[in-house]
């Protein structure tokens, strides 16, 4: 496949998003080798996949729940090490609170070099 012809096939799913989620956010995802410096105001990247995502942003980095939900979780559980928490009762308390953060859910189109 050519790369057009796979940025066609990328749009096109994105636009099938669009219309089955009229209400969802359109999140562009930069991967860091798209924005290598800050020399210059303007950088060429390609559109990759979109999927539905969920989001939460915290201390200016974005947490994607599929793939960072688990060490998330493991932040929060190490949060009770010495106390006298039970470790079935850390983790549970750590679930619950990494579900209850601020989670979008958004179409998110990754940006790649």
């Amino acid at each position: 496949m050519t790369e057009m012809e796979l940025q066609q096939q990328n749009i096109k799913h994105l636009l099938e998003l669009v219309q089955q989620y009229p209400n969802l956010r359109i999140v562009p995802m930069v991967e860091t080798e798209c924005v290598a410096g800050d020399c210059c105001a303007w950088w060429i990247a390609s559109w990759g996949e979109a999927a539905i995502e969920e989001i939460y942003l915290k201390d200016e980095r974005v947490y994607i729940k599929d793939q960072d939900h688990d060490s998330l979780v493991d932040e929060e559980y190490d949060k009770f090490f010495g106390t006298d928490t039970d470790d079935e009762t850390a983790m549970k308390l750590a679930q619950e609170k990494v579900n209850a953060y601020d989670w979008e859910k958004v179409i998110a189109v990754k940006i790649e070099p």
